[in-house]
C-alpha cells in the first residue's frame, strides 16, 4: 500500500511540476520551439510580436520571462515599474568581459577651459550621423548636443529647423551626415538653408565624410583631428581604436603621461558635469552608458528561474537534455549569459546608465492622436513612450474617443490633430469635416482595398454594362465609402453619369432603388441632408426597431457582407463589394463566389465567374487606410506630425535590423488594426508616387476640384514646406 501512495505521490508532483513560459517573437522558429518543448523540458514558448506584447503578456500572467535590450526595457519599465526582475545580462561573446553594451562620449582638446562648456560654442561639432544601418536611435544620437546648446523655440519654424538653427547658433559650423528627417525633399531644403552644418565634413556638399565605416565615428575623430571641429561625439570603443589606446595602457594605474604618444596627451573626455579626464583612462566619464539586454523574471519566479536556468544553460550542451540545447540557441546563440549577483528592478538596473525618463528638448505642439476606444489607447501610449525614448519629436499625446465621427468632429474643433482612418472614411473626411491627409498608409500589395462590381450569374443578366444600369436597384456597402465613390467615377468615365457634384441627385436619377445604407445620417453628409425615403435607401430592408437604411448591424444589408445579401435576395440587381471584406466568409463556405460575376471597369462583364479578376477589372484598387489631419492645423503643425510619423514608421515600423519595443504597424493586445491597420507597410508622404496611392488621390479629384481645391487641399504639401523655408531664409 505505501509503495503504490508513493507513486501516485510522484506522478503528481511529475503532473504538478512547473512549466515556465519564455518570451518567443519570430525570430524564434517553430521547430525551435518545438525543440524546447520536448521530452520534460520545464520551459514552453509563449509567442509574442514584440517587446510590448512580452511585457503585457507577463503582467497578465501569460509569461513568465523574456529578454529586454535597454530600450525595450525603457519602454516596459513605464508601464510595468514593478512587475519583473533582471536575473542575468546577455553580452557579445567577444565582448563579456565589458560592463557596458556601449559607451557614449564627448572628446576635445587638451586646451579647453576646464568646468565649463564654454569653449564649445563656435568651434564646430563633429557627429557620427544618421543612418538606417545606425542602431543608435535618435535620442542617443542627439544627447550631448541637446544637453549642452540653449534650446530657443521659434512657433514659426518646424521642430526639425528650430534643431538645426539651435545647433548653428551654438557650435558655429558641424559635420552631421545622413538625413536629418526622414523625408530626403525636406531633408535637402534643411541642409540647403543651414550649410554651415555640414561645414566641417569632408563633402559638404553630399554632407559626408571621406571615412564612413563604423557608421561615422571614425569621420568624427578625424574631423576633430583635422581640426575641423572642436568636440566628436562618439562611441568610446572607437576612440580606443582610433588612438590606438590598448588594454596595456588602460590597465596601467602608474602610468607616467610623459611616456605617451603626444596625440594621447593632446586629447581629453568631456565630462557631462563639465570637468574633463585623459583619454587613456579606462573608465572615463560617458554621456550614456547602454546596458546590456537581460533576462527579465515575473516578482514570483526569480529565485527558482534564476538557479535553474545556471543550471539549463549548461556550457557542455553535450551532456544537456535536448530542449535545454533549443533554450541555449534561443539564450545564447552568439552571446553569453552571465547571471547578477542579486535580482535587480528595472529602474535600478537601468538608471546606473540611463535616464528613466528621457528630458529631451523638443520645440514644437504635442501631436493630439485621436484614438478609439481603450486597446487603441494603450497601444498609442506604448508608441508614445517609444517615441520619446527613441528621441522622437514633437511629442505625441493620445486623446481616446467613442467613435471615428467623435474624432472627426474633435479634429474639425481643434481638440485633436491626428486620426488613422480606414478608406471607407476617405470621402465623408474631406467632404464632411473638412479634413484632408497628413501621410498615406501604404498598404502590402496583396491587401490592397479592390472594389469589385458584381452581379447574379446566371444565363441571363439584368446588368450585362454600365448603360445597362439605367433604372437598376444596386447595393452599396454604406453611404460615401470606398465602393460608393469607386462607382461613381467608373460611371462618370463610362459616360452613365455627368461631371454634377451633385452625387446623391444623380444616382437618385440613375437608379430605380438602391441600399445606400448610412444615406440619412448626418456625419456622413454635407448639406442637405439625404432621406431614408430617397429612392437610395428604398431597397433596405425594415429593421427591428423600424428604422430603416441604417450603417450598423441592424441593417442586414449593411457592409460587403450585407450588400451580397441584397443581392441575392433580388432586392438589387448589382452590388458594389471590396471582396478581401469577405475572405473569411469565403474560406469557411458561408460564400460561393462562383455565384456571381463581375462587371469590370470598362463597361463588359468578365468571362468566368468569381471575384478573381485582374486590376484592370477592378472599378479600383487602392491603399486601404490613410492619416488624416484638420485644416486647422498650420503648416509647420502639420509638417512636424508628418516628419514624426515618419520617424515613428522608421523606427518602429519594417525597418530592417530595428530592435523596435513595439511594432507600430502590428497587432497589440491580440487586437488587430489598432492604431494603424495590420495591412499597412509603411507611411507615404502627399506627394507618392506609388499606383496604389495615386489611384485613391484619384478618387477624390473630381470632389477637389467641384469644391474648389481648398477646402480638400493638402495640408503637408511639401512644396508648401519648402516655400516656407526659402521665404524665412530670404
Amino acid at each position: 500500500m505505501r509503495s503504490v501512495y508513493l507513486a501516485l505521490l510522484f506522478l503528481g508532483t511529475v503532473t504538478a511540476q512547473q512549466k515556465y513560459r519564455l518570451c518567443a517573437p519570430d525570430t524564434v522558429t517553430e521547430n525551435t520551439c518545438n525543440a524546447l518543448q520536448r521530452g520534460e523540458s520545464e520551459v514552453s514558448c509563449a509567442r509574442v510580436l514584440d517587446s510590448a506584447d512580452c511585457a503585457i503578456k507577463i503582467n497578465r500572467g501569460e509569461a513568465d520571462f523574456g529578454v529586454f535590450n535597454a530600450e525595450e526595457a525603457l519602454v516596459a519599465y513605464n508601464f510595468y515599474p514593478s512587475d519583473t526582475q533582471v536575473i542575468a545580462q546577455v553580452k557579445y561573446k567577444e565582448r563579456a568581459q565589458e560592463l557596458w553594451e556601449f559607451r557614449t562620449v564627448a572628446v576635445i582638446r587638451s586646451n579647453f577651459t576646464p568646468g565649463s562648456f564654454d569653449d564649445l560654442k563656435q568651434r564646430g561639432l563633429c557627429h557620427p550621423g544618421y543612418s538606417n544601418t545606425q542602431l543608435w536611435n535618435d535620442l542617443i544620437l542627439k544627447n550631448f548636443e541637446q544637453r549642452v546648446y540653449k534650446n530657443e523655440c521659434n512657433s514659426n519654424i518646424t521642430a526639425a529647423e528650430n534643431e538645426a538653427e539651435n545647433l548653428r547658433n551654438y557650435f558655429g559650423t558641424a559635420c552631421r551626415p545622413g538625413k536629418w528627417v526622414s523625408n530626403s525633399k525636406y531633408d535637402a531644403a534643411l541642409k540647403q538653408k543651414y550649410p554651415e552644418l555640414c561645414a566641417a565634413c569632408d563633402n559638404t556638399t553630399a554632407c559626408q565624410y571621406a571615412r564612413t565605416e563604423h557608421h561615422g565615428h571614425v569621420g568624427a575623430l578625424d574631423c576633430l583631428v583635422n581640426g575641423k571641429g572642436g568636440v566628436a561625439y562618439v562611441a568610446l570603443d572607437f576612440v580606443y581604436q582610433y588612438f590606438k589606446i590598448n588594454d596595456t595602457i588602460l590597465s596601467n594605474t602608474d602610468l607616467n603621461p610623459e611616456t605617451l604618444e603626444p596625440s594621447l596627451r593632446e586629447y581629453r573626455f568631456l565630462c557631462p558635469d563639465g570637468l574633463q579626464e585623459p583619454i587613456y583612462k579606462a573608465n572615463p566619464c560617458s554621456w550614456i552608458s547602454q546596458p546590456w539586454p537581460t533576462i527579465t523574471v515575473k516578482n514570483e519566479h526569480v529565485t527558482v528561474l534564476q538557479e535553474k536556468l545556471k543550471t539549463w544553460l549548461t556550457p557542455d550542451l553535450s551532456r544537456g537534455q535536448s530542449w535545454t540545447v533549443a533554450l541555449n540557441t534561443i539564450l545564447q546563440r552568439d552571446t553569453v549569459v552571465e547571471f547578477v549577483a542579486t535580482p535587480q528592478t528595472l529602474g535600478n538596473y537601468l538608471s546606473s546608465g540611463r535616464e528613466l525618463v528621457p528630458t529631451t528638448k523638443a520645440c514644437g505642439n504635442p501631436i493630439r492622436w485621436c484614438t478609439i476606444g481603450s486597446i487603441e489607447t494603450n497601444k498609442c501610449n506604448w508608441v508614445a513612450r517609444a517615441a520619446v525614448t527613441h528621441g522622437i519629436q514633437p511629442n505625441i499625446s493620445c486623446n481616446e474617443a467613442n467613435n471615428t465621427f467623435d474624432c472627426f468632429h474633435n479634429i474639425a474643433n481643434n481638440t485633436a490633430d491626428i486620426i488613422t482612418i480606414d478608406s471607407n472614411y476617405g470621402l465623408v473626411a474631406r467632404n464632411v469635416f473638412n479634413l484632408t491627409t497628413i501621410v498615406y498608409s501604404e498598404t502590402e500589395s496583396i491587401s490592397n482595398s479592390v472594389v469589385l462590381a458584381v452581379v447574379r450569374n446566371g444565363s441571363s443578366y439584368n446588368v450585362s454594362s454600365f448603360a445597362s444600369l439605367k433604372s437598376r436597384t444596386a447595393c452599396f456597402p454604406e453611404y460615401g465609402g470606398i465602393a460608393w465613390l469607386s462607382f461613381i467615377n467608373a460611371a462618370r468615365q463610362n459616360k452613365v453619369l455627368s461631371e454634377s457634384c451633385d452625387y446623391g441627385g444623380q444616382l437618385e436619377g440613375l437608379l430605380s432603388g438602391a441600399c445606400t445604407p448610412g444615406f440619412g445620417d448626418r456625419n456622413r453628409q454635407n448639406g442637405t441632408l439625404g432621406s431614408t425615403t430617397s429612392p437610395l435607401c428604398s431597397i433596405c430592408p425594415v429593421e427591428a426597431n423600424k428604422a430603416t437604411c441604417s450603417a450598423n448591424s441592424s441593417n442586414i444589408y449593411y457592409g460587403d457582407k450585407g450588400a451580397l445579401e441584397c443581392l441575392n435576395s433580388g432586392a438589387g440587381d448589382v452590388a458594389f463589394i471590396e471582396p478581401l471584406n469577405l475572405a473569411d466568409y469565403i474560406t469557411y463556405g458561408i460564400i460561393d463566389p462562383s455565384k456571381y460575376r463581375v462587371l469590370c471597369k470598362n463597361g463588359s462583364l468578365a468571362s468566368y465567374t468569381g471575384f478573381e479578376v485582374d486590376n484592370l477589372c477592378a472599378l479600383s484598387v487602392t491603399i486601404d487606410s490613410e492619416v488624416v489631419g484638420g485644416q486647422s492645423m498650420s503648416t509647420v503643425d502639420s509638417t512636424n506630425a508628418v516628419m514624426a510619423l515618419l520617424k515613428v514608421e522608421n523606427w518602429l515600423g519594417y525597418r530592417a535590423n530595428s530592435l523596435r519595443p513595439i511594432h507600430v504597424f502590428g497587432t497589440f493586445n491580440d487586437t488587430k488594426d489598432a492604431l494603424f491597420k495590420d495591412t499597412s507597410s509603411g507611411l507615404e508622404t502627399t506627394e507618392s508616387t506609388l499606383r496604389a496611392v495615386i489611384a485613391y488621390k484619384e478618387l477624390f479629384a473630381h470632389l477637389e476640384s467641384c469644391s474648389g481645391s481648398g477646402s480638400v487641399a493638402v495640408l503637408a504639401s511639401l512644396s508648401t514646406v519648402l516655400l516656407l523655408l526659402l521665404v524665412h531664409y530670404c
